[in-house]
């Protein structure tokens, strides 16, 4: 009896290493907030959903599961951050392009900063998105691998907030999230993407394979934003971390506007740049029967040793 009731925890010990050993699903959870409507939108707004099934598709659906939020309204960060668990949305799309409108109110910050804590978020920063796929209402094979592999690169760096905006007066909503988090600088000023811009690194432009043709027919001629890049000192809501938005996009028109940043390294994907130590192994437990072998071996030698003591 005294080895059955032994052996139980013993059991239930290893099969609880064993349920922590079994990988984590490899589906990033992705909460899309689409805010393109109204004046000088040019009726981009329907077309999103697009964009979100684009990425909800991706491989079959394996990688990416997307919530998406047609018409976002104040509040509605705020409700569908607190309807699931903390740590349940890794990433999240602000798809926001809307004349000098303001979106999120207090509960959206309360919810936003809540999260904030918990996924320590990368960012990045895109204000050429509103016009994605300007020739098109369907998605291209080369904006379909741009947008995926800007989810993947947030994807890598394990999660973060992507905001997609358009120039200065439409981005209100988008510096709205870049002032709770601290931004020293915000998406400034109406600039063009020009034809002598240029990508930095690859860190969007990999691993699906972006055409020769996306800049010429996604980008250039469109109306931007400058995106902040260099240095920014976060405040609390962002961990009170040192970022540095680094150009993955610019182009000169005539001065030098970059826009699209990330706050990770655009030269390589974090695979490339970080070798992080394996995991220590699980110690082993005994097999039941050697546990018994131990009990045996631990009687006959207490019972010699009782031998010995009498002697």
């Amino acid at each position: 009896m005294i080895i059955k009731k032994t052996l139980k925890p013993l059991v239930s010990f290893a099969i609880l290493q064993l349920s922590v050993a079994l990988p984590a699903t490899a589906t990033s959870n992705i909460l899309y907030l689409n805010s393109i409507r109204g004046f000088g939108t040019a009726n981009l707004g329907p077309f999103r959903s697009t964009i979100a099934d684009f990425i909800d598709n991706y491989e079959d659906g394996n990688v990416f599961d997307v919530d998406f939020v047609q018409t976002h309204v104040s509040g509605d960060l705020a409700s569908f951050l607190s309807a699931k668990p903390i740590d349940y949305y890794d990433q999240i799309w602000f798809d926001t392009s809307i004349y000098k409108t303001s979106l999120l109110n207090a509960a959206d910050f309360d919810a936003l900063n809540t999260w904030s804590i918990n996924k320590q978020p990368e960012f990045i920063l895109d204000s050429s998105f509103a016009f994605r796929n300007k020739h098109s209402n369907t998605m291209t094979d080369s904006a379909g691998a741009m947008t995926v592999n800007q989810a993947l690169a947030l994807k890598d760096v394990g999660g973060g907030i992507f905001i997609g905006t358009d120039h200065n007066d439409y981005a209100y909503t988008a510096n709205q999230v870049l002032a709770n988090f601290g931004f020293d600088n915000y998406f400034t000023g109406i600039n063009f993407i020009t034809s002598n811009g240029s990508f930095v690194g690859n860190s969007i432009l990999a691993p699906n394979t972006v055409g020769s043709d996306f800049f010429t027919n996604h980008l250039e001629g469109l109306s931007t934003s400058n995106v902040p890049i260099g240095t920014h000192v976060l405040n609390e809501n962002g961990g009170n971390r040192t970022i540095n938005i680094y150009e993955n996009l610019f182009s000169y028109s005539p001065n030098k506007i970059a826009h699209i940043g990330t706050s990770f390294d655009p030269g390589s994907r974090l695979s490339d740049i970080k070798n992080p130590e394996p995991p220590p192994a699980p110690e082993s437990v005994p097999e039941p029967g050697s546990i018994f072998g131990l009990f045996l071996l631990g009687g006959f030698g207490i019972r010699s040793l009782l031998l010995r003591i009498s002697q």
